[in-house]
């Protein structure tokens, strides 16, 4: 192992060491082999030093660990996302979507033109790989709930895990800003959908994946860009992408000003149905995934804490809850249930 300036760097040398980020994150992991891109990417995040293999290293394949955790990762999102009654019908139809999701995740896995892209999601910013991960879930999931069939929802994960991919071509410090863009800015941001169409297709992948990329950021009214696209004329798959894309962000915060919570986040996707977004996509979205999954430890309006024990396919985002400590604090002796559907007046306000 030997430690090197960024500028002594070289084409397909190893990292040793992870590089780390200020507020501790990993943007680049050990065994992530070095390409052009990458070099400049620590040049412009003021990356000092790296350490890297010297010829004495045993080499392992960077893109095979990157991608284990990418699986990893997916099936941890996606079987908490899944809502699941306890019995019945449904229960049965949501253990056929996560098989079905399941295999068509790791076909993606498999798929050498996909996980060769994982690197660049990864060295972005401190976020980019793992909202894709969630966003391709979340998409897949409406997907099985829309009945694609196995081929159009294998296209449609794929264009939903790489539509950030050109994000790579935006200044670290615009994606890192959290005030206002400048115009200027705001140009350089947006024409980040192009920038991905083009690196798709020169990756050979199909245009409707890359399309993807170029759409995600259309709005059912026209008032997104950059070609301002209205209704049927974004294609199905960026429909349902920008809708998982902007329910994860709100979520995480990430664009928005302030995080939502995720039964927050549904009731704007619910507002803006039929004008933001397709409402058959939104119905789907909502009715599939779960704002609140099983086992989730919430705090009442009421100021009571319960477990969420149930997820009504109808009304994903208000659970039922079981009471275990009343407002202030105190283990009850006989927890009791409570079913935010129908008590409308009861919200959660905070996940602990």
């Amino acid at each position: 192992m030997k430690q090197l300036k960024v500028d002594q760097l070289e084409p397909d040398m190893i990292l040793a060491e992870s590089v780390y980020s200020a507020s501790g994150k990993v943007l680049l992991a050990e065994g992530t082999k070095l390409t052009p891109d990458l070099i400049k990417r620590l040049m412009e995040m003021q990356v000092p030093r790296v350490c890297v293999n010297d010829e004495n290293t045993i080499p392992i394949d960077p893109n095979e660990v990157l991608t284990n955790r990418v699986h990893t990762q997916a099936l941890r999102i996606l079987g908490t996302v899944i809502p699941a009654d306890l019995c019945g019908s449904r229960l049965e139809d949501a253990q056929f979507r996560y098989e079905l999701v399941a295999e068509t995740i790791a076909k993606i896995m498999e798929t050498k033109e996909v996980h060769e892209l994982f690197l660049d999601l990864r060295t972005i910013d401190d976020d980019t790989l793992d909202h894709s991960i969630t966003v391709c879930v979340l998409s897949l999931i409406v997907g099985a709930a829309l009945k694609f069939t196995p081929d159009r929802l294998y296209m449609l994960g794929i264009g939903a895990m790489v539509h950030d991919i050109g994000k790579k071509a935006v200044p670290p410090e615009i994606l890192a800003k959290r005030e206002d863009l400048t115009p200027q800015e705001t140009q350089m941001f947006q024409a980040h959908v192009k920038e991905g169409y083009r690196i798709l297709r020169e990756h050979g992948f199909d245009v409707p994946i890359a399309k993807v990329a170029l759409y995600h950021h259309e709005r059912w009214n026209g008032s997104g860009y950059v070609n301002r696209l209205a209704g049927d004329n974004i294609d199905l798959f960026s429909r349902i992408v920008q809708t998982a894309d902007v329910y994860d962000d709100l979520i995480r915060g990430l664009t928005y000003k302030q995080k939502y919570l995720p039964h927050e986040a549904m009731e704007y996707l619910y507002g803006a149905g039929n004008f933001y977004f397709d409402v058959r996509v939104v119905k789907a979205f909502t009715s599939s995934i779960s704002a609140y999954p099983l086992g989730s430890l919430v705090k009442l309006s009421t100021g009571e804490i319960g477990v969420v024990v149930n997820v009504q396919k109808t009304s994903a985002p208000r659970p039922i809850v079981k009471i275990c400590y009343d407002k202030n604090n105190n283990r009850l002796d006989y927890p009791r249930q409570i079913d935010l559907s129908e008590e409308k007046t009861i919200f959660i306000t905070k996940i602990l």
